[in-house]
C-alpha cells in the first residue's frame, strides 16, 4: 500500500492556515511531500534544513539483493554524544533491515551492552516475522567483533560480515541511516526550543518519522508498511517541540473550578499517544487528550542550549569500546485507524507518570540479585575527558547484579499495546486469578473515611542463560510510598538471614552428607494475612466501577511496607506449628529434631533445606503453599552453588562477569593481587579530586558493587574493599585506579570459588590478627579474623579499629575482642541448632606472644601501659577462664588471617587461599589452575 495524503479541510489548523507538514514530518524533502499528495508548500529553502543537513553526503555501495525481511541486518553504533541525554544515554545502536530499509534505534549508556541488546532484538524480531536472521553486517568495532558475537553466530546459524578497515561505505546501509536520523534529529532540535539534553527524544522521533514517510527507492512505500504490512498513522503527527495543553485526569484535579489542562512540550509519539514534557515539573507524561499550538515553541526556564556533538568511532579504535543499554518503543503505531481528525483528540484521557516513586529495602547480608536494582550512579553522565588516559573506564557505573536488558513495559498501557500484548495480558490474568484464588481482597463500596492506596503493574521477562525469553511475568504492586505509619501500617521490620549462618549450614551439610535442596513459594506475600485495614483503588485490568468501588485487602501484596513482615509471620507460625524451632541467633534459621532432623534457611520466598530425608517436609509445605520444588540448591542470595562428590563450591563468577562488563574491564590484563603489595592509599589532593571528577563516575557505587562479593564468597577482597571504603566521601584518581586494579585481579580469578569438603575435624578454629598503625592518615590499626568449622571457612571480617593503638600487642587485643564477640554468637548458633555441641574451648591462633601472655595472666603486669584497654582485657580473660576460647601461638608465616589486615604479596596470598580452599572449578586440589595465571 502506498501512503498518500490529500489535505482535507478537517486538518487545517486554527485560522484556516495550511498545517506545517514539513515540520511535522521532520523536515523531509519536497519530493517526499509531493509523493504524499501535498501541493501547497513553499519551494523556498528551509533555514532549519540548511543548518541541520548542510554536510549531508551520499553513501555509495553495492549490496547483494535479499528477498525477505531479516535476510540481512546492518548494524552500527553512534556516539559518544554530548551532552548526555536526560536519561543518561551517550550512544545509540542503529539496526537497518536491508530488504525493507526499516530502521530501529536503541539507546545505550555504554557500548558494552550492544551484544545484550542485539540478543534481545534478535528474539523480538524473529518472533515478529516468524523467521530467523540470516546475516548481519557491521564495522570492525570491538563491540561487534568479539567472542560473544562469534559464539552467537555459530549457535544461531547466521553469518556475520565485518567491513574492512577504512571502508565505511561497506556498511553504507547503517551509515546512511545514521546520517538520515541524525540530520532529522538535528532539525527537530533546531526547530524547537528544548535543551539538547533531550536529543534522545529527537532521535527516537526522527527514527519513527523516517520509517513512516514514503521512500522513493521503495516505490514510495513507507518502510513502516514494508516491515509491518500495515499503513502508518500519519494523521496524528504533530510538530516536535511545539506547545501543547494536555488534560489533567479528573482524579488529579484539586479544585472543581481549577484548570483542567497543563502546558507542555511535544516530545514524540508512543503507544498511540503523545509524549509530553510538562513545563512545570519537567517530567514526561503520556496523553491522548491534547491541544496543539504548532507555531509556538516554548522553552524551559533553565534552558541552556549546550553544543550538541555526534561522534562516530574511529576506524583506528577497534579495540574495547565501552557501552551500556538503551530503550526505544515503536509498537502499535501501524494499525488502521478511523479516529476523529480534529485538532483536539477526544479519546479516553490517560495521563501516566513514567517514573513512579518506588520503595526499596537493603540489607548487607542479602543478595541484590533478587531485587530490582536501583541506579545509584550519576543519572546524567557526561563524556570522559579525553585527557584522562584511563583504560576501560565506564562513565556511569550502576550497581550491577543482573545483565538482563530486556526492554520490559514500564506501564500497563505499554504492555497491553505492545507487539506481545497477548502474552502480557495472559500474565496479567494469571496474577489477578492468583489474587482471587488466595482471597487476597474483597471488593466493597468506597467510603469517605477510606484512605485509598494506588497500584501499579510491574512487568518482567524471565530469560535463560542465553538471554532467551522463557516467561512473561506481571506483578501487581501497591504504591506503598503513600502509606502512613499508624494508619495503614505499624511495624515493617522483617528479619533477614546472615551469610555466616548459611555458610555454616552448608559446611555442616557437606560434613554430614546431608542433602541441600531449594524451594520457592509462589506468590508468597499473597499468603500473608494483614492486621491493618488497607484499601486499594481498582487496578488496571480489573473490570469494575473504579469511581465507586475499591478493594479491601485481606492479605499482603508486594509493595506494601508491612508485606515482608506479614509473610515472615505467616511462614514462621506455620513452621512452628509443625514442630520446627526458631534460632535465637538467626531468626531466618529453623530446625527440627528427631529421627530425621531438618534445617531451613529462609530468604523471603526462597528456602534452603538441609537434611537426610526431605520428602515428608516437602509434601507438607506443598499442601500449605503453592510451592516450586527446585531440587539441589543452585542459586541462592546471588551465589552460584555447585555440587560435587563430597564437596560444595560457592562462587559468583556471573556476578563478577557483570561487574567487568559494566565497568568495561572484560578484556583487561589480569594482575596477581587485588592491591599492590605493601601499598597504602592516601587522601586525595585537590588536583587528584579534580582529575577524578572529570571521569564522572560514582565511586560510592563502584566500591559498593565489590562489597557483596567480598562478604559472600571472596575473603581475598575483604581488605581491599575496606581500604577503598575509607575514601567514599572525597575520592581521587588514585582511589579509582585502585578500584580498577581490583577488577583486574577479579578478571584473573573470576572462577575462584569457596569450596567446602567433608570428612574433616568438627572442631571450630579461629585466627586473629591486626596490622598495627596500618592507616597512614589516622595511624589506626586494622583488625582481621576468620573462623572455620569442619575445616571449612565460614566467617571472616576486616575492620579498621575505632581508636589508635599504642603498641602492636594493643592492636592484637582489640582484634581478639572483636573475634570474641563473633565467637559468642557463633558458638551459641551452632549449639542451639545442633550443629556442634561440645563444650571444649575454641582454638584461637594468635601470632603475638606478648598478647597471649598478657591475656592468660591473672594480673596485669603492665598496668600503666594497659589500663586504658582494661575492659577489652577483662573480656578476653573472662572468655579464657570460661573455656570459651584458648589462645595458641602461631608464627606469622602461618597466620591465615594476615591477608585480611593488609595488602600482601602474591605468594603469601596464594598460600592463604590454598589453605582456605578457594579453588577454581577445574582445580579442586589447589588454586594453581587460575591463581597462577593471575600475574602482574
Amino acid at each position: 500500500m502506498i501512503v498518500t495524503f490529500n489535505q482535507p479541510k478537517s486538518f487545517l489548523t486554527k485560522g484556516g492556515e495550511d498545517p506545517p507538514w514539513h515540520q511535522r514530518l521532520g523536515h523531509p524533502g519536497n519530493q517526499i511531500l509531493k509523493s504524499l499528495g501535498f501541493t501547497n508548500f513553499s519551494e523556498q529553502p528551509c533555514d532549519v534544513c540548511a543548518k541541520g543537513k548542510m554536510t549531508t553526503l551520499p553513501f555509495k555501495g553495492h549490496f547483494t539483493e535479499v528477498a525477505e525481511p531479516l535476510d540481512c541486518l546492518h548494524l552500527d553504533v553512534v556516539g559518544p554524544i554530548t551532552p548526555t541525554s536526560k536519561s543518561g544515554y551517550c550512544y545509540f545502536l542503529t539496526m537497518v533491515d536491508q530488504h525493507t530499509s526499516f530502521k530501529i534505534t536503541k539507546f545505550l549508556k555504554n557500548k558494552s551492552d550492544v551484544f545484550n541488546e542485539f540478543v534481545i532484538q534478535q528474539k523480538l524480531l524473529e518472533n515478529l516475522h516468524d523467521r530467523k536472521i540470516k546475516k548481519i553486517v557491521t564495522d570492525g568495532g570491538g563491540e561487534f567483533v568479539n567472542q560473544r558475537f562469534k559464539d552467537l553466530a555459530n549457535t544461531c546459524g547466521f553469518t556475520h560480515i565485518v567491513a574492512p578497515p577504512y571502508t565505511p561505505e561497506y556498511n553504507g546501509f547503517a551509515e546512511r541511516a545514521n546520517r538520515t536520523i541524525l540530520d532529522k534529529a538535528r532539525c527537530l532540535l533546531l526547530n524547537s526550543n528544548i535543551p539538547n539534553q533531550y536529543w534522545a527524544e529527537a532521535v527516537n522521533t526522527a527514527t519513527f518519522l523516517t520509517n513512516i514517510i514514503p521512500t522513493p527507492s521503495r516505490n514510495n512505500y513507507s518502510t513502516h508498511y514494508l516491515w509491518l504490512k500495515v499503513p502508518p498513522k500519519i494523521r496524528k503527527i504533530r510538530t516536535f517541540g511545539c506547545k501543547v495543553v494536555f488534560a489533567i485526569p479528573k482524579q488529579k484535579r484539586t479544585w472543581k473550578l481549577g484548570p483542567v489542562g497543563e502546558i507542555g512540550i511535544l516530545l514524540g509519539f508512543e503507544n498511540e499517544a503523545y509524549r509530553i514534557l510538562k513545563i512545570s515539573d519537567k517530567k514526561v507524561y503520556s496523553s491522548r487528550h491534547v491541544v496543539f499550538f504548532e507555531k509556538e515553541f516554548p522553552s524551559l526556564s533553565d534552558n541552556k542550549k549546550s553544543d550538541l556533538s555526534f561522534s562516530y568511532p574511529s576506524w583506528d579504535d577497534w579495540s574495547e569500546s565501552h557501552e551500556d543499554q538503551f530503550v526505544v518503543c515503536l509498537e502499535s503505531l501501524g494499525k488502521e485507524e478511523n479516529e476523529s481528525t480534529h485538532e483536539v483528540i477526544d479519546d479516553k484521557t490517560e495521563v501516566e507518570e513514567r517514573n513512579m516513586e518506588d520503595e526499596s529495602n537493603s540489607d548487607e547480608d542479602l543478595s541484590p540479585a533478587r531485587k530490582r536494582i536501583k541506579v545509584i550512579g550519576p543519572r546524567h553522565p557526561t563524556l570522559i575527558n579525553s585527557e584522562i588516559r584511563e583504560e576501560n573506564i565506564l562513565p556511569y557505573p550502576r550497581r550491577p547484579v543482573a545483565l538482563n536488558t530486556q526492554n520490559d513495559p514500564l506501564s500497563y498501557n505499554q504492555a497491553v499495546n505492545s507487539p506481545y500484548s497477548h502474552l502480557w495480558v495472559k500474565a496479567i490474568k494469571k496474577e489477578l486469578q492468583s489474587m482471587w484464588d488466595l482471597k487476597v481482597w474483597e471488593e466493597i463500596p468506597i467510603q469517605d473515611t477510606f484512605k485509598l492506596i494506588g497500584t501499579t503493574w510491574v512487568f518482567k521477562t524471565k530469560t535463560d542463560d542465553q538471554h532467551r525469553v522463557v516467561e512473561y511475568k506481571a506483578q501487581l504492586c501497591a504504591q506503598g510510598f503513600s502509606q502512613t505509619q499508624g494508619a495503614d501500617f505499624s511495624k515493617t521490620f522483617a528479619p533477614t538471614g546472615r551469610l555466616n549462618s548459611l555458610r555454616t549450614l552448608i559446611s555442616f551439610a557437606v560434613s554430614k552428607n546431608l542433602l541441600f535442596e531449594q524451594l520457592d513459594i509462589k506468590s508468597a506475600f499473597l499468603n500473608a494475612p494483614l492486621e491493618e485495614e488497607v484499601y486499594l483503588t481498582i487496578p488496571q485490568g480489573l473490570d469494575s466501577d473504579k469511581k465507586h468501588r475499591c478493594l479491601k485487602l485481606k492479605k499482603a501484596i508486594y509493595g506494601l511496607k508491612q508485606a515482608p513482615l506479614a509473610w515472615y509471620r505467616r511462614l514462621s507460625s506455620w513452621l512452628l506449628s509443625i514442630g520446627f524451632k526458631i534460632s535465637k541467633s538467626d531468626a531466618c534459621v529453623f530446625f527440627s529434631e528427631g529421627k530425621d532432623p531438618i534445617w531451613l534457611f529462609l530468604h523471603v520466598d526462597d528456602i534452603g533445606i538441609f537434611g537426610k530425608n526431605l520428602s515428608n517436609f516437602k509434601e507438607k509445605i506443598e499442601r500449605e503453599f503453592q510451592t516450586k520444588i527446585l531440587g539441589k540448591a543452585d542459586l541462592m542470595l546471588g551465589i552460584k552453588i555447585t555440587h560435587d562428590t563430597n564437596s560444595i563450591t560457592l562462587s559468583q563468577s556471573h556476578y563478577i562477569d557483570s561487574l567487568l562488563d559494566l565497568y568495561g574491564m572484560k578484556n583487561c590484563k589480569p594482575v596477581g593481587t587485588p592491591l599492590i603489595p605493601n601499598s597504602h592509599l592516601n587522601s586525595a589532593s585537590q588536583e587528584e579530586r579534580s582529575a577524578f571528577e572529570k571521569l564522572e563516575v560514582n565511586y560510592h557505587s563502584a566500591v559498593g558493587s565489590l562489597s557483596y562479593v567480598s562478604s559472600a564468597t571472596r575473603p581475598d577482597l575483604s581488605y581491599p574493599v575496606s581500604a577503598l571504603s575509607q575514601f567514599l566521601e572525597k575520592p581521587g584518581i588514585e582511589h579509582w585506579n585502585a578500584f580498577l586494579h581490583v577488577l583486574k585481579y577479579l578478571k584473573g580469578t573470576q572462577d575462584v570459588g569457596l569450596t567446602y569438603t567433608g570428612n574433616n575435624s568438627e572442631a571450630p578454629v579461629a585466627y586473629s590478627d591486626a596490622d598495627w598503625g596500618n592507616c597512614r592518615l589516622t595511624r589506626r590499626s586494622v583488625t582481621g579474623y576468620l573462623v572455620k568449622i569442619f575445616n571449612n571457612l565460614v566467617v571472616w571480617k576486616t575492620r579498621k579499629q575505632p581508636t589508635v593503638s599504642l603498641s602492636s600487642a594493643e592492636a592484637k587485643y582489640k582484634s581478639l575482642t572483636d573475634l570474641g564477640s563473633e565467637l559468642i554468637w557463633f558458638k551459641q548458633f551452632c549449639r542451639e541448632v545442633n550443629i556442634f555441641d561440645e563444650n571444649n574451648a575454641i582454638i584461637v591462633h594468635e601470632d603475638n606472644q606478648g598478647c597471649i601472655d598478657t591475656s592468660n595472666s591473672d594480673s596485669n603486669t603492665n598496668a600503666r601501659r594497659m589500663k586504658h584497654i582494661d575492659i577489652q582485657l577483662h573480656f578476653i580473660r573472662e572468655m579464657i577462664e570460661d573455656k570459651k576460647i584458648k589462645l595458641v601461638y602461631t608464627p606469622s608465616s602461618n597466620m591465615l588471617a594476615d591477608f585480611l589486615t593488609k595488602s600482601v604479596s602474591r605468594p603469601a596470598l596464594k598460600r592463604a587461599l590454598q589453605s582456605l580452599k578457594l579453588f577454581t572449578y577445574e582445580d579442586r586440589g589447589g588454586v594453581e589452575g587460575k591463581m597462577s595465571q593471575s600475574v602482574s
